[in-house]
């Protein structure tokens, strides 16, 4: 089934963007009629192409269940090297993130310049929204311009729990903090990991060194082992 991002146009009926319905009408060959689903601010609906043309019109039938987790994670990943940024943004939507947010942390390799918020941000955020329709998400996950480490502190008073797995953490798993909190904010060092005054730093802001197991996990798989263990441990997995 096809799903497309839609915004409301009137009762009944929903609109697509330009790209949207370039996609539909170009690269999938739909036509009048063509069943679909519509991802509309948080809900999906069953929907199918009324009016085609620049910008596709959909008649929207009935509200389906939603896809959405309980918990509203954000994932602040060290900036890593390559294009590991792009599987993160894709597997981590898949998962059910909400939001990602590099981080430079002292011990990125790659450097953020200027030219990358028109590269790689808008890059990223297509595949999260590839990923989205793929998966069935009823929102589109965003991804933010990176922020230093002293921005990051500044902001994790406003998640209700913050998580830094870190490899050197023993005896005090994801499973002992996480107590029903709705809003989680999870912290992912880069390649060469979080050195220890960067922790002291982001404990000194509240949020908590955890361990992910006996394991060492890639800077690209360590947040997605997060965000699984998180929704299981919710219930959102069954």
């Amino acid at each position: 089934m096809h799903r497309f991002f839609a915004s409301p146009l009137d009762e009944g009926r929903a609109l697509l963007s330009p790209e949207e319905s370039a996609h539909a009408m170009k690269v999938l060959r739909m036509h009048q009629g063509d069943s679909c689903q519509a991802l509309m601010e948080g809900e999906i609906y069953a929907a199918s192409i009324l009016e085609t043309g620049d910008q596709v019109i959909l008649a929207l039938g009935e509200k389906l269940p939603s896809t959405e987790p309980f918990l509203h994670i954000t994932l602040y990943q060290g900036l890593p090297k390559g294009d590991k940024m792009e599987w993160i943004c894709q597997k981590c939507t898949e998962a059910g993130i909400a939001k990602i947010v590099p981080v430079l942390f002292s011990r990125c390799v790659t450097k953020w310049e200027k030219k990358d918020n028109e590269k790689k941000l808008p890059r990223w955020q297509r595949i999260m929204a590839e990923a989205a329709k793929q998966s069935g998400r009823a929102i589109l996950p965003q991804i933010a311009p990176p922020v230093t480490l002293k921005q990051l502190c500044a902001g994790l008073s406003r998640h209700d729990l913050s998580l830094v797995p870190w490899e050197d953490q023993e005896g005090n798993g994801i499973r002992q903090q996480f107590q029903g909190q709705k809003d989680i904010a999870i912290v992912i060092g880069p390649e060469g990991g979080i050195d220890g005054a960067e922790i002291d730093q982001l404990t000194a802001a509240g949020a908590i060194p955890v361990t992910l197991g006996p394991r060492i996990f890639r800077t690209e798989t360590a947040g997605l082992a997060a965000v699984i263990s998180l929704l299981t441990l919710s219930g959102d997995m069954e």
